[in-house]
């Protein structure tokens, strides 16, 4: 029976530096993680020739409900630029997005700051 595993392609710096590689992911089927690593540096060498010149770290892992995978059997460069690698949990997690600093929820501000708002802009409407 067929299992679906998430595949990670990451370039090392130099190879981002100088040829300008990215790291790719894929979903494919395979029976156990063994042929899922076989078939994906097959495929990957295959759809990328030029990457035999860098050095890749690849990742596979089992695919387990709730975790972020690519689409099956194509290549995704945005997956990666969404999704990092956890060590720890040996999977796939989100990447973190950095808060907006000039992003601010009125009632988090002090009652001072909220009363010069309603100072200026008359209303807190519009602002989160």
């Amino acid at each position: 029976m067929s299992k679906v595993f998430i595949c990670a392609a990451i370039p090392d710096e130099l190879a981002t530096r100088e040829e300008g590689a990215v790291a790719v992911a894929t979903a494919i089927e395979a029976g156990d993680e063994r042929r899922a690593r076989a078939k994906f540096h097959w495929q990957f060498l295959e759809h990328y020739p030029a990457a035999q010149d860098c050095a890749y770290k690849f990742i596979v892992c089992e695919d387990k409900p709730g975790i972020p995978r690519p689409a099956l059997d194509s290549w995704d460069a945005e997956y990666m630029q969404e999704n990092r690698w956890d060590e720890e949990s040996a999977s796939f997690v989100p990447v973190e997005t950095e808060s907006d600093p000039m992003n601010v929820t009125f009632d988090k501000l002090a009652p001072e700051v909220q009363n010069a708002v309603m100072v200026k802009f008359d209303t807190c409407e519009n602002i989160t």
